[in-house]
């Protein structure tokens, strides 16, 4: 028997032609679905945001323009505008005070106190979860009781007068109304501080830090050469977002001060709170906002060039 000749042989069709996309293709099919809903919130609630911020800083955004749409550009008038005026200068001064001596009074206090509640002893499981409640509350409603405590008739006098002690309206004093807020301001996110840094010392290693203590390394020298290094990501972010966020304090600041005495207290953000919804320039709100979106940038561009630095002489 003879056997037929084979003809030629067709190519056999490819995996992707019957399957649909290849392995490659549907792994990155999976991560561009999973990347989709997080660029879209990321552009409309930052892009968008932004974008349309630098757009009415450079317009005659007014009420009107609500309704009829129109917002004549005026390039840089507006930003001349709020240089001109004699509270930038201090606006900028009180804001960097605030947001200088906040963050480094609740990063050295808050980690003495993370440290502290690190140890064992009675009551060091329950008292982090009493310190969260002051950072769990509205700011609005710190402000209130913290106006109450430090008014003229508030408990605080109460308490300096009880132990002899000078007593004073803390709020309504032009020379003590910013430490007033900046205390305020401490006492609320000190909190935040103590639990971020307490959970991040529990990951730091136990036998690194015996072997320290066996090499014959003191407290000091196991905390600067161990703890700090082990834990210095989570106090660079803690830094960094703290920094922002009171750069952007305005709600303390209206509830305790609104800005007085004789704007001693006025930051940035309460200037662009006023120019905006008290005397409804939009402009020069969206102005003062991109004035702290600079100071945020170049304090941004300062922490990474000194991380950079501290990685390159960690190499």
């Amino acid at each position: 028997m003879t056997r037929a000749v084979a003809g030629p042989r067709r190519p056999e069709p490819s995996r992707s032609g019957r399957r649909g996309l290849s392995l490659a293709g549907r792994s990155r099919a999976e991560q561009l679905a999973f990347l989709v809903p997080a660029i879209v919130f990321f552009a409309l609630c930052f892009v968008f945001p932004l974008g349309y911020g630098v757009y009415m800083s450079t317009t005659d955004f007014t009420t009107g323009t609500f309704f009829t749409g129109k917002a004549p550009f005026v390039g840089l008038d507006n930003f001349a505008d709020i240089f001109a005026s004699p509270l930038l200068g201090k606006a900028v001064l009180n804001t960097v005070v605030i947001t200088v001596v906040s963050v480094v009074v609740e990063l050295v206090v808050g980690f003495a106190l993370a440290l502290h509640f690190n140890r064992r002893f009675p009551g060091s499981r329950w008292l982090p979860m009493l310190l969260l409640i002051p950072w769990l509350l509205p700011a609005v409603v710190v402000g209130t009781i913290w106006k109450w405590l430090l008014s003229g008739d508030g408990a605080v006098n109460d308490i300096l007068h009880t132990l002899g002690l000078p007593t004073n309206a803390w709020l309504a004093d032009p020379t003590t109304a910013l430490w007033a807020v900046v205390a305020v301001a401490i006492w609320s996110g000190l909190p935040y501080w103590v639990t971020i840094l307490g959970a991040a010392l529990k990951q730091v290693p136990d036998e690194q830090l015996e072997a320290a203590q066996l090499d014959g390394a003191g407290a000091w020298k196991r905390l600067l050469h161990i703890v700090v290094p082990a834990i210095w990501p989570v106090i660079s972010v803690l830094v960094v977002m703290s920094v922002i966020y009171t750069l952007l304090i305005v709600d303390l600041v209206l509830v305790l001060t609104q800005g007085g005495p004789a704007d001693n207290t006025v930051t940035l953000g309460l200037l662009s709170y006023r120019s905006a919804f008290q005397l409804f320039e939009f402009g020069n709100a969206g102005a003062y906002g991109i004035v702290l979106l600079v100071i945020s940038l170049a304090f941004a561009a300062v922490y990474t060039w000194l991380s950079g630095r501290r990685e390159r002489s960690e190499r």
